[in-house]
């Protein structure tokens, strides 16, 4: 098996230099230089879950619940209270159980192999909270393999989330592992969830996803939405029927549609201002009650940080989706990444979402067979996926067409441009345009900082040219990063 998806004869030495390093989450516009990397043949075998030709695949939505918290002794499991952080040779998972927890169904299991036979998978927000070492933290089905990939990285007496999309195994939980290398410690962790695709079993339909070219819907330091912070107990809300790029206000990107019942949003908090708090945002399909506060969190800031989360969250009656801001004086930003569609024609595929039995590890920047390099300032590159494609099956029968994917897309090893200025910087993932140059679109998947791992669920719809229509673009803001990517699922096109 190989995990190839760029050939290395491809050279990844051109740099485009920038004087400036300061942080910040819009991107200016700037030179990049971008090469065209194609992926070589592959012999490999990407297994995915469920019926290829079925009708599985369609979104669910929940009201976003908290379904497992450490710290709430009634929605707790074994071993109670703070969960251990050990090395890979000493720790244990823990098991969550979800199906028929928060809004989904009662586990059923009709043809008695363990697993549920109405919920393929289930959409996550993983946060940990307060651990007292830095690592990560697995999470996987349960009774599975646990891989190798990691769904959230922490450092010691951090609060950091993520969101996951994760398969029940045995008895329709979930299993987490909490790792920490250097020492072993405690961390307390919850879990909420906001929705779940189904399997093909499922008698009632849900909503297809349709990934887009990302655009930026709201930024609250704009001049067109009040060129303000945002303080303690603010809410936002943030239509999505009809919705346009900021830049491009009269041009809509997502139809004025009643059949959108959830947007796939990346939520980035800044928390930079004198009078910044720790925090946390939810988003929310409606506002929340006077005096009231969420009982669930998308996006986790502590002071100084700039931090994004992506979220899927149901539209609520007025096509709006409602951000709530806990405490402090935050920017806020919200980049629209896809839309979920009620009523497509049943026989058609296009939107449908199948996971894969196991994460699959795309690239990783720091390895020998990506060329160990790491993405320069200012740069961006492109990745063909046409050979992936091609190789996700169902025990040997491919898939299909495919519009795009979710998968985890993580920065790190930031390093300065130059050695005596201090460095920041952001990550955005977009369709490669047709003429294979242009400026990236003014989001942000990942913010980083020196020192920090940072992963984040992307959701990536393909582009490119008549030739390989299969291609992503990656953009780096400053310094030098490496980066990888852990593939959850697939969306199937027609």
């Amino acid at each position: 098996m190989t995990n190839a998806l760029r050939s290395t004869s491809v050279s990844r030495t051109a740099r485009h230099t920038f004087s400036r390093a300061a942080l910040t989450i819009a991107v200016v516009a700037a030179a990049v230089v971008a090469a065209v990397v194609v992926s070589p043949g592959s012999d490999r075998s990407v297994q995915a879950v469920g019926d290829p030709l079925g009708a599985g695949g369609e979104f669910h939505s929940v009201e976003p619940q908290r379904i497992f918290d450490s710290r709430v002794p009634a929605i707790d499991v074994a071993p109670l209270g703070r969960k251990p952080t050990n090395s890979l040779s000493a720790g244990k998972p823990f098991d969550v159980p979800v199906v028929g927890r928060g809004g989904l169904p009662q586990f059923v299991d009709a043809d008695k192999d363990g697993f549920d036979d109405n919920v393929l998978a289930v959409v996550v927000n993983i946060t940990v909270i307060a651990p007292t070492q830095l690592g990560y933290l697995r999470a996987f089905p349960s009774g599975a393999d646990e891989g190798t990939t990691s769904v959230v990285n922490f450092l010691a007496n951090s609060t950091v989330p993520n969101t996951a999309i994760i398969r029940p195994g045995k008895d329709g939980k979930m299993a987490i592992r909490l790792v920490s290398p250097q020492a072993a410690g405690r961390a307390d962790v919850a879990v909420d969830i906001s929705g779940w695709f189904s399997t093909s079993q499922y008698t009632d339909r849900g909503s297809r996803l349709v990934p887009i070219a990302p655009i930026r819907a709201y930024d609250s330091e704009l001049p067109a939405f009040g060129a303000k912070t945002l303080g303690a107990r603010s809410q936002t809300k943030v239509p999505i029927w009809g919705a346009a790029d900021a830049s491009k206000p009269s041009v809509p990107v997502i139809p004025n549609d009643p059949n959108i019942k959830g947007v796939v949003v990346n939520v980035t908090g800044v928390n930079t201002f004198p009078n910044s708090r720790q925090t946390y945002i939810s988003a929310l399909p409606e506002r929340v009650p006077s005096g009231a506060k969420p009982s669930t969190s998308t996006v986790n800031l502590q002071v100084g940080q700039v931090r994004a989360n992506l979220a899927i969250v149901p539209v609520g009656p007025d096509g709006s989706i409602n951000l709530f801001n806990l405490d402090g004086q935050i920017r806020l930003v919200v980049d629209v990444m896809g839309y979920l569609l009620d009523g497509a024609d049943v026989a058609t595929r296009s939107g449908r979402v199948v996971p894969l039995v196991a994460p699959f590890r795309a690239f990783d920047t720091r390895e020998k067979e990506f060329l160990a390099q790491p993405l320069g300032p200012s740069r961006a590159e492109d990745w063909s996926f046409k050979s992936f494609v091609q190789d996700v099956n169902i025990n040997g029968d491919p898939v299909g067409s495919q519009m795009g994917l979710l998968g985890n897309l993580t920065a790190t090893n930031l390093q300065r441009q130059y050695a005596w200025a201090p460095v920041a910087s952001f990550m955005t993932a977009y369709p490669t345009p047709v003429s294979g140059s242009g400026t990236p679109p003014k989001i942000s998947n990942v913010n980083i900082v020196e020192g920090d791992t940072v992963p984040n669920l992307a959701l990536l719809r393909y582009g490119g040219d008549a030739q390989d229509p299969f291609q992503l673009r990656i953009y780096n803001r400053a310094g030098y990063v490496d980066y990888l990517l852990d593939v959850y699922a697939v969306v199937l096109a027609d």
